[in-house]
């Protein structure tokens, strides 16, 4: 019998030992330009292209000197060959037009629409890298509200979700965006948009976790787009005013009385009046902790941005950070943004590098088709 198993444990670790390689191959590390890029379905370039180089892990460098600033940046239509320029902006920023360029400069920048279905390149090089990558832009991104039934809580209550008007700013241009951003409310107003409103509420029910109770539901076809960015931009998010008050609270003004101390100095002062305050240990988990400025005011990143590939969505509390009037964004974006998500790019694990679309570069460059609307976002009162 021990003969027998003796025998066996010789097969088996013969088998594991040969089967396995623990001779690692080293791989010399190699310097690359880093590049994130991205454009938009009919509208002309609207983000900077950031370049930089990478660094080894030895290596003794700050973060800030690794910006490239002297790289050729230019964007090419592959199918008709037009191409437009980047200017250095900024440390490792590149953008088509700066406040000084000529008048010929800016209306080549401005009639340079990116085409749904298009196929875009761009080349980034300096003397001493050169990288390209490519980007199919996607061709549409249809966008409908759906009604999700009845939800029950956990105390056992039914409740309705939501339905709500999620095409309100259809076939915006980008002379209408601009319009727009400069006076949303003015823009609602002089165009009739329907803008519907829902009700932030707190409880077991509604800020548990990301599969409380829906707002509301958007549905689009799934299988037409392969990852859905969504980015929720509150517009009234810097709107300041005094710290609200509230009866139960054991720091008291002397001329209010109770009031939320945001801050922490006892003090009823200014604070962003619409930021969503909630401390409770539930709330911290799933939203971390609040950043705060020089003066301990807190806030949250804005906008808010999640990426999805199934559909319908719920669009729950986890979604949004602020009171008041929301721009929510839906873009279809293309494969090398699907690619990139893929891999590992918020760096969990450190020796895996997310799949850039860069030939010999790293970073990523993509594109989007979006559908917008807006919805306020109302305290439960």
């Amino acid at each position: 019998m021990i003969k027998h198993y003796l025998l066996n444990l010789m097969i088996f670790s013969s088998v594991l030992f040969h089967s396995c390689d623990f001779n690692d191959h080293i791989i010399e590390y190699e310097q690359n330009l880093v590049v994130f890029a991205s454009i938009e379905a009919n509208f002309p370039v609207k983000d900077t292209v950031l370049v930089s180089r990478s660094a080894s892990i030895d290596e003794d460098v700050f973060a800030n000197d690794l910006w490239v600033n002297d790289a050729m940046v230019v964007l090419i239509d592959d199918s008709t060959g037009i191409t437009l320029p980047f200017i250095n902006v900024g440390p490792g920023k590149y953008f088509p037009v700066t406040d000084t360029s000529s008048i010929q400069d800016l209306n080549a920048y401005i009639n340079y629409i990116i085409r749904p279905g298009a196929t875009y390149s761009l080349v980034v090089k300096n003397e001493i890298d050169s990288v390209i990558a490519k980007t199919t832009v996607p061709a549409a991104m249809n966008i409908r509200p759906i009604d999700l039934g009845d939800y029950e809580c956990p105390d056992g209550e039914v409740l309705p979700a939501g339905v709500i008007d999620v095409n309100n700013l259809d076939s915006l241009s980008f002379e209408q965006l601009l319009t727009f951003a400069s006076d949303p409310i003015n823009y609602i107003i002089s165009n009739n948009i329907n803008v519907d409103t829902v009700i932030y509420r707190f409880g077991d029910c509604f800020t548990k976790s990301f599969a409380s109770y829906p707002m509301f539901g958007v549905d689009f076809d799934a299988d037409d787009y392969q990852t859905v960015k969504i980015l929720s931009y509150a517009l009234d998010a810097n709107k300041r005013g005094l710290e609200p008050l509230d009866s139960l609270s054991n720091t008291l003004d002397p001329d209010s009385g109770g009031f939320i101390d945001y801050n922490y100095n006892r003090i009823r002062d200014s604070v962003f009046v619409n930021l969503i305050y909630d401390t409770t240990l539930g709330f911290t988990i799933w939203k971390g902790r609040y950043l705060r400025d020089e003066n301990s005011v807190p806030y949250r990143i804005n906008p808010w941005q999640w990426n999805i590939e199934t559909a319908p969505t719920p669009v729950m509390w986890l979604y949004f950070d602020y009171y008041g009037l929301q721009l929510m964004t839906f873009q279809a974006t293309s494969e090398s943004y699907f690619n990139y998500f893929s891999g590992d790019p918020v760096g969990l694990n450190i020796w895996l590098l997310p799949d850039s679309n860069f030939e010999g570069g790293l970073g990523v460059f993509y594109s989007s088709f979006a559908s917008r609307f807006l919805v306020h976002v109302k305290r439960d009162e």
